[in-house]
């Protein structure tokens, strides 16, 4: 009887275990996962691929990839043209595992939940950028910030208006 149960418990488990988590098998969730483990991050689950596009000018001019694009270091013009596959993890030990935002009512605050939701950039089997979100019940309108939690004037180090400013100048055609 108690082998059955045994069994039983460890079948369950199994099953559990694997309904919860995609798998890391595809060659861009093993680079997106390989470029996270290397940045000391721990992935806690592989989502999915979020999506796949072709980077062009009238992508880089249209919401929400302008911002997204924006917050990458890296310019993005090396990758036009390019396909750019989107992997989503959760991962722990980045800065918004302890996020919360502020506001004058403390009923108002949202705290992160620990973990951190990212989705990696990669093209030409090698990861082009990211961006990060703090897990989080509620959703948030705006809140975008690159894959290592930088907003996008701590990127460049110039406020919005300019950034933006520079951006149509050189994709707006």
């Amino acid at each position: 009887m108690k082998r059955i149960v045994a069994f039983a418990v460890m079948i369950i488990a199994l099953l559990l275990s694997g309904c919860s988590t995609k798998e890391i098998t595809s060659e861009n969730s093993v680079i997106g996962a390989d470029y996270l483990k290397d940045k000391g991050y721990e992935i806690i689950a592989y989502e999915s691929n979020a999506e796949n596009y072709i980077l062009t000018k009238e992508k880089l001019m249209s919401m929400p990839y302008m911002i997204y694009w924006g917050l990458q270091r890296e310019d993005p013009s090396k990758h036009l043209g390019k396909e750019v596959y989107v992997e989503k993890f959760i991962i722990k030990n980045h800065p918004f595992d302890n996020w919360q935002s502020t506001s004058r009512y403390p009923e108002n605050i949202v705290k992160s939940k620990g973990e951190t939701r990212v989705w990696v950039y990669i093209a030409d089997k090698e990861v082009v950028g990211g961006i990060s979100y703090p897990a989080i019940d509620e959703p948030m309108a705006g809140g975008y910030w690159s894959l290592d939690g930088k907003t996008l004037e701590e990127v460049h180090s110039i406020n919005y208006s300019d950034w933006l400013e520079q951006w149509q100048n050189k994709f707006d055609y």
